[in-house]
C-alpha cells in the first residue's frame, strides 16, 4: 500500500519528533497534527488541578479523560507535580540538532524542559491544529477515517457535538499515535477499597493529583502511599523533606527507576486489604498501619484510545484491560491494521530517543524504504513476547540493557536502507551518553543528595569531575 499522508495525534515531544521525521524524509503529500491543548508540550504542560475528579476504583480503559474548565479556559488534568525533576540525565532527552542549553542541571526541572520543547517545535507549528480533540478514528476501505472537533465553549471543550462548530472528518493514509501513557490513572480495586471510599470520601487520591507537599503537609495522621516508581518515590521523598514526618510506602517489588531517599520513608508490604472501620490498612504479611487518614495511589496508568471505540468492539481488539496495546510488532506498528503506530508506548523507555527512531523508522516505512515481516512473523514476535511477559502492564516494559538493543534494532533497520541518510538519521549515543544510562541511579542520587546539602544543582561537567562516567 501506499501511504501518501499521514496525521500524528499528539503534540509533545514525541509527536513533534515523529512528525519531523517524517517531513525530512519527504515524498508526503499531506501531513497533520492534532493537539488538544493550545501549545506544545503534552504532559510537561503543568497545571495546578490538585482536586480532579477520580473514578474509584479506576480499571476500566474506556473511560474518557475530558478537560476541565477553568478562568483560563479548558485545562487537561496531568501528572507533573510543581517540583518535578527528570529521572533521566538531558544528555539522553536530546533530539538530534536540538540541545539543552549549556549549564543545565544534569536532571533539569520540568519548566526546562517544557522550554525545550517548545523551541524544538517551533517550526512546526504550521503543520499543527491547537485546540483540536480527535474523537474518532476507524478504519476504511482503503484509509483511516478521523473525526476531530474545536476544543471551544460551544463543544464544552471537544465533550460534545456543536452545530456551531462542526465536527471535522477527513482521511489519512496512515494514524500515528503519540498521546502518552500518564492520561488514565490505575487504581485497581484492593479488597475494601468501595467500602473505604463510601465512609472516608475525599481520603483516597492518585498521584496524579499530586502537586506540592503542603497541599497534605495538615494531614494529622498517616499517609500511605501505593506504588514503588517514579511517582510514588519522589511524593514520599518530597513529603518527608518539607514536613520532616514519617511517611509509609507500600510495594510489591524493588523500584526500577532512580528517587530520593530518607529515613522517614518506611516501606511496608503488599497490601491486603483496607479497614475503613479501623481506619487501618492490613498487608500480606499480616502486619498492620493504623490511623490512615490518607491513601495515594501511585498505580500507574492504563492504556487507554477512546478514540478507538469502534475497533476495540471487534474481535481483534487494540485495547482489552488496559494492560497492554494488542496486535503490535516491536512496541509500534500494528500488523493487524496497516498504516496505524504508536509511538513511545513502553515504560522506563527513554521517550524522547525512542520516538526520534520509531519516527524515522515509520517514515522508511511509510514511504515504502523498509520492508515489514510476514504477518504470520510479526504475530508470532508479539505471541513469544506474551509467553515471557504475559498480559501485564510489564508487556512494553523496556528497561536497560534492553532499550538500548530495541532502539539499536530499529536504527539498523534505517541504516539498511538505501540513502538513508537523506532522512532523518537519530541521534545515536554515544560511550558518554551509554555509561550515563547505564548509572543513571547512582547518579540521580548523587544529585540529590548534592542538592539537599548545597542547595545547588549538579551539571554534567560537575559529574564528570566527580569520575562516575
Amino acid at each position: 500500500m501506499s501511504y501518501n499522508s499521514a496525521c500524528i495525534i499528539g503534540g509533545g515531544a514525541c509527536g513533534l519528533a515523529t512528525l519531523r521525521a517524517l517531513i525530512k524524509e519527504g515524498g508526503f503529500d499531506r501531513l497533520v497534527g492534532f493537539e488538544q491543548r493550545d501549545s506544545f508540550g503534552g504532559i510537561w504542560n503543568h497545571n495546578e488541578l490538585a482536586d480532579q475528579v477520580l473514578e474509584i476504583p479506576s480499571i476500566d480503559p474506556s473511560t474518557i479523560v475530558n478537560p476541565v474548565t477553568t478562568k483560563d479556559g479548558f485545562v487537561w488534568p496531568n501528572a507533573v507535580y510543581d517540583d518535578l525533576q527528570t529521572n533521566t540525565p538531558y544528555p539522553l532527552m536530546e533530539l538530534n540538532g536540538h540541545s539543552f542549553p549549556e549549564g543545565t542541571p544534569l536532571f533539569p526541572h520540568r519548566t526546562v524542559v517544557l522550554d525545550y520543547i517548545s523551541k524544538y517545535g517551533e517550526d512546526l507549528k504550521s503543520y499543527y491544529r491547537f485546540e483540536t480533540r480527535v474523537v474518532d478514528v476507524q478504519k476504511g476501505s482503503k484509509s483511516w477515517i478521523v473525526r476531530s472537533r474545536k476544543v471551544c465553549a460551544e463543544t464544552e471543550g471537544g465533550v460534545k457535538e456543536s452545530t456551531e462548530f462542526p465536527d471535522t472528518i477527513e482521511e489519512f493514509d496512515a494514524v500515528l499515535v503519540a498521546i502518552g501513557v500518564y492520561d488514565l490513572p490505575f487504581i485497581p480495586a484492593l479488597s475494601g477499597l468501595n467500602e473505604w471510599n463510601k465512609l472516608k470520601p475525599n481520603t483516597i487520591v492518585h498521584s496524579k493529583t499530586y502537586r506540592h507537599p503542603r497541599n497534605i503537609a495538615h494531614i494529622d495522621g498517616n499517609i500511605l502511599v501505593i506504588g514503588n516508581s517514579a511517582s510514588g518515590i519522589d511524593i514520599c521523598y518530597q513529603y518527608a523533606r518539607f514536613t520532616g514526618k514519617n511517611i509509609y510506602k507500600s510495594a510489591r517489588s524493588p523500584s526500577k527507576v532512580p528517587g530520593g531517599t530518607s529515613e522517614l520513608v518506611i516501606d511496608l508490604p503488599d497490601i491486603d486489604f483496607l479497614d475503613p472501620e479501623s481506619e487501618s490498612v492490613v498487608f500480606v504479611d499480616g502486619s498492620r498501619l493504623e490511623n490512615v487518614k490518607l491513601i495515594i495511589f501511585a498505580t500507574g496508568y492504563l492504556r487507554s484510545l477512546p478514540f478507538f471505540k469502534l475497533i476495540n468492539a471487534t474481535n481483534k481488539p487494540l485495547i482489552t484491560s488496559g494492560a497492554r496495546i494488542h496486535g503490535l510488532y516491536k512496541h509500534c506498528w500494528s500488523y493487524e491494521y496497516p498504516g496505524l503506530a504508536f509511538i513511545a508506548i513502553s515504560r522506563y523507555v527513554l521517550p524522547f530517543h525512542a520516538a526520534e527512531i520509531q519516527g524515522s523508522w515509520l517514515a522508511k516505512i511509510l514511504r515504502q524504504k523498509l520492508s515489514l515481516p510476514s504477518y504470520e512473523q510479526m504475530q508470532e514476535e508479539e505471541k513469544q513476547l506474551l509467553r515471557l511477559r504475559g498480559d501485564t502492564p510489564a508487556f512494553h516494559d523496556l528497561t536497560f540493557p534492553d532499550d538500548v538493543e530495541y532502539t539499536g534494532a530499529l536504527l539498523r533497520d534505517i541504516k539498511s536502507c538505501i540513502g538513508y541518510e537523506n532522512g532523518l538519521v537519530p541521534k545515536e549515543w554515544t560511550e558518554r551518553e551509554l555509561s550515563l544510562r547505564k548509572n543513571t541511579k547512582l547518579l540521580k542520587k548523587v544529585c540529590l543528595d548534592h542538592f539537599e546539602k548545597t542547595g545547588e544543582n549538579l551539571t554534567i561537567a560537575d559529574v564528570e569531575k566527580l569520575s562516575i562516567l
